[in-house]
């Protein structure tokens, strides 16, 4: 399935949509500022390996990055943030 979401209109049912793909396991692609991601539920280990042998990677040695909306957001992720690597990480990030 091929969604094109509009910045300034997005269509609910789409988003929906996209929500139930995550939600049951599915990967979706998405443009980046410099190049196209490959996301999923970070919650979800059988998306997470989905993603890994897309890229041809053996889940207990791939790295991947994930997003928050605001660093705040980190702790729920990340059992301990060093305050110099927080701090790092606020100034280099978006």
């Amino acid at each position: 399935m091929y969604f094109k979401l509009y910045n300034e209109n997005p269509n609910s049912r789409h988003i929906r949509m996209i929500c139930d793909i995550l939600r049951d396991g599915g990967i979706i692609i998405y443009p980046t500022d410099t190049v196209y991601g490959i996301g999923c539920d970070i919650f979800n280990s059988q998306a997470i390996e989905k993603i890994a042998r897309l890229k041809g990677l053996r889940t207990d040695k791939a790295n991947f990055s994930f997003i928050v909306s605001d660093l705040s957001d980190l702790s729920n992720y990340a059992r301990f943030v060093n305050n110099d690597i927080f701090k790092l990480m606020k100034s280099l990030l978006p």
